[in-house]
């Protein structure tokens, strides 16, 4: 989920690059980024004639995020190591949920009667149903992105046996069923909490909330897989730094997860 939403954050500047200022590779040559030590970073267009084109770029761009070494990877250790790993992250998840559940609660106890059950009633249903419907969505519009994370069955040294129901009949890959059932949930989880949050629909909210926590659990081994295997989403999406940047997405979602257990037991 987190990354359908960082996703979302990179599909303009992806169209940008691919579509609109037509930067892509094309059939004519490739494209080479250079920047020298006092003038704007350019693409290099290498074509056969050996002409080269220049086009001046914005001197602020971002160098590119290293990737580490894969020896230094989980991944390349003995499968129980990578078993007691994923083991240990995802406990270290559970516990850190449950660190800033009481927090919240003690934002409770702090403000005065009332403020912290509007903040939540009134926001975090609303809030919350859209990021997930756009989530949903991102499932579908760059999909092969989420294709890229879904582990491949027998990752981790075995452990991860996840099947893919009726997959063959459906026509679709493993990583493509476990990426379309993971978006329509999001998507349909998201518009059910939105709607029972506004009165539209005439369900507790504790049962959305309830099941996303669930979803958000249930695809935290495609954010264990990126962290182990250093995979990445590709399609212009830029990848995630290492290590500090797998461990503040960790964080992230230990809030998620905090809020709709709120919302689930104590609305």
């Amino acid at each position: 989920m987190f990354m359908s939403i960082r996703v979302a954050t990179c599909i303009y500047a992806s169209l940008i690059y691919h579509g609109v200022a037509g930067f892509g590779p094309s059939s004519r040559g490739s494209v080479v980024l250079t920047r020298s030590t006092n003038t704007p970073f350019r693409l290099q267009s290498m074509l056969p004639n050996d002409q080269d084109q220049f086009i001046n770029m914005p001197n602020n761009m971002p160098p590119p995020i290293p990737r580490p070494d894969p020896s230094i990877l989980l991944s390349a250790r003995d499968g129980a190591t990578q078993q007691n790993a994923v083991f240990a992250i995802t406990a270290g998840i559970a516990l850190g949920t449950c660190i800033f559940v009481s927090l919240l609660n003690g934002v409770e106890t702090i403000l005065p009667t009332g403020w912290f059950a509007a903040w939540r009633d009134y926001t975090w249903p609303a809030g919350l149903g859209l990021i997930f419907m756009a989530a949903g969505v991102s499932h579908f519009t760059v999909a092969e992105a989420f294709c890229n994370i879904v582990p491949p069955k027998g990752t981790w040294g075995g452990l991860w046996q996840v099947p893919a129901p009726l997959a063959e009949e459906l026509g679709l890959t493993y990583e493509e069923y476990h990426t379309y059932w993971t978006g329509l949930a999001e998507a349909a989880g998201g518009l059910l909490l939105v709607g029972s949050g506004l009165g539209i629909f005439d369900i507790d909210v504790r049962i959305p909330a309830g099941l996303l926590g669930l979803l958000v659990f249930a695809v935290t081994p495609a954010n264990i897989y990126m962290y182990t295997h250093d995979a990445e989403m590709g399609n212009g999406i830029p990848p995630i730094p290492y290590p500090w940047g797998h461990a503040g997405r960790a964080v992230a979602q230990m809030v998620i997860l905090a809020f709709f257990w709120k919302l689930t037991f104590h609305y």
